[in-house]
């Protein structure tokens, strides 16, 4: 995929943190020298095009009061469209792919409770007729989020995200105007002046906009909203390649050296210590890593095998993308899914 100048400008600036003001647009157009108009028209054309897959808040559900879990389901090969489009049912799948393992289709879930996600992934096991699964709780999230280098030179190396203090799994106790000011920032934001106005009138919001840009700030600060930005859909933006990477340590090894050399990657958006499920998955270091083909995939895993000298390891290539979207918190959807399948 070949983009212009402006383009990569813009695909730059706008997967880092938006301002949380009246008119971001504005202040990223005249941050890049860039006229605002035009920044928009811009955006708008990427958006069109599928490149710019949303603009929305990015939410600990932690903080928020949920649980979720990375589940590995292994379902005969002749039934993976009937299982995807079961397990996409559950509004709390917000990705879900088919990967190149025993253990094929990959899905993160996200519940009220965590009785309500054993359940709901018990459920889900059977109507798919799965052989066998396993669920992956998050022990130690170690970086999570990844700015594609769209423009060139020194590429960000992503976020990290700490589970303890602010951004730890304690749930927040939320006023009502609070989780209206949620609701409005997980909707996709407009491409237009003054889009949190515009976000509010659109869908009939029931705080005012200043109420809106002070609660997200404030969000922010307490760990509750991780960053408010866009994501591009990978593929689109020209990073065709990815895979989940798996990899064993042992006992004498410096987790912490080795989590260092994963994080410094750039190309690595989210890396996790899971459960493991001794004789059955060893495993515990979780990395998924993007390219821009499947060479440089290769080599990135080569040389994160060489610099940690971690040489057991599994690379799932992913296969299809089944579902890729947010969680929309406080949300009925979550009810009547469980009403519907009896749990």
């Amino acid at each position: 995929m070949e983009f212009t100048d402006l383009e990569k400008i813009i695909l730059d600036r706008i997967q880092r943190e938006f301002p949380l003001v009246r008119d971001p647009f504005f202040d990223m157009a005249q941050e890049s020298s860039i006229d605002r108009n035009e920044f928009l028209a811009t955006a708008r054309s990427l958006k069109e095009r599928g490149i710019i897959r949303n603009i929305s808040g990015i939410f600990n559900a932690g903080r928020l009061g949920y649980v979720s879990v990375l589940v590995a389901f292994q379902v005969d090969a002749r039934d993976i469209e009937h299982a995807a489009e079961i397990i996409n049912s559950h509004p709390g799948v917000s990705h879900n792919y088919l990967r190149e393992h025993r253990y094929n289709i990959w899905f993160t879930v996200t519940a009220e409770s965590e009785e309500n996600l054993e359940k709901a992934v018990i459920y889900l096991s059977n109507k798919v007729n799965a052989a066998d699964y396993l669920l992956f709780r998050n022990e130690r999230m170690l970086k999570i989020g990844m700015i594609l280098n769209i423009k060139g030179g020194t590429p960000h190396k992503g976020l990290e995200y700490p589970q303890s203090g602010v951004h730890g799994k304690s749930g927040v106790k939320l006023s009502q105007e609070e989780k209206e000011a949620i609701r409005l920032l997980q909707i996709d934001l407009p491409l237009v002046a003054d889009p949190f106005a515009y976000l509010i009138d659109a869908h009939n919001g029931k705080i005012p906009e200043d109420s809106l840009l002070e609660h997200s700030r404030r969000f922010k600060r307490k760990g509750i909203m991780r960053r408010y930005s866009a994501v591009l859909r990978h593929v689109k933006a020209g990073f065709t390649a990815n895979a989940m990477t798996v990899w064993k340590y042992g006992r004498e090894a410096d987790i912490d050296h080795i989590a260092q050399i994963f994080f410094s990657r750039p190309m690595i958006s989210h890396l996790y210590l899971r459960s493991v499920y001794p004789g059955k998955w060893e495993y515990p270091l979780f990395a998924i890593i993007h390219a821009r083909s499947e060479g440089e995939l290769d080599g990135i895993i080569r040389d994160l095998s060489l610099e940690s000298g971690l040489r057991d390891y599994q690379v799932l290539r992913t296969l299809r993308e089944f579902k890729k979207e947010r969680v929309i918190y406080n949300s009925q959807l979550f009810n009547d899914w469980e009403r519907q399948a009896g749990i």
